[in-house]
């Protein structure tokens, strides 16, 4: 009996993981085509434990951002939080973070994290990534985790990041090969150096890795 039930589980664990790696191919293949935000309702799923614990890990990201007290950070696509209060706690005290998104439910969602956990230093607004409403020269740090593959025009994206970034200032980004926008390191080598970046420091592997790209 107990052997059947084994083999009962391992079919279904096994339909499951076949089910989701075609959900996933196929998603990749209409995001190919046409380039979309991360619908807000998809959120939850996308932060879960098993990503924040073994997969890419939020104090891990904020570590290798080389980050230190009292600058300012802007993220772009915060999505629930998570890896916006580990960057936060990196930068007390006198730091902020600026969470940024063009989806207002994102925000919202944010908005309502931030109250309910005291989370002072943290900032969300909505704002247009190809036009974001920073100064030039203003910003140290700009995090985006599994964000800017999704943006139709990535490296117009990265020369904004570059007009509101501070001389030496940093731009950080985030993949991981779940993601249906997931591109290979060269291709966001490529979309930095067209912006007027160089690469200062990488971490990570094939599942998972972090590019820190340095403003010249």
């Amino acid at each position: 009996m107990f052997s059947l039930w084994s083999e009962a589980a391992e079919l279904a664990l096994l339909t499951i993981l076949f089910f989701m790696f075609l959900f996933f191919v196929i998603l990749r293949i209409v995001r190919h085509y046409v380039h979309f935000p991360t619908p807000s309702i998809a959120v939850p799923l996308i932060d879960n434990p098993i990503r924040r614990k073994l997969i890419q890990k939020p104090e891990q990201v904020a570590e290798r951002m080389n980050l230190k007290s009292g600058i300012t950070v802007v993220e772009i696509g915060p999505g629930s939080g998570t890896y916006t209060k580990a960057v936060a706690q990196c930068v007390l005290p006198g730091g902020r973070v600026f969470a940024v998104d063009i989806q207002e439910q994102v925000i919202r969602r944010l908005e309502g994290r931030v109250k309910r956990e005291g989370l002072t230093n943290i900032s969300p607004r909505i704002d247009n990534a190809y036009s974001l409403s920073f100064p030039d020269e203003s910003v140290d740090r700009v995090l985006a985790i599994a964000t800017l593959p999704e943006i139709p025009n990535p490296v117009s994206v990265l020369r904004e990041c570059h007009r509101i970034l501070s001389p030496g200032g940093l731009v950080c980004l985030c993949e991981l090969i779940f993601d249906p926008d997931y591109p290979r390191r060269k291709t966001e080598k490529r979309w930095a150096e067209e912006a007027g970046f160089k690469l200062s420091s990488e971490f990570g592997g094939f599942v998972s890795y972090q590019l820190n790209f340095e403003k010249v």
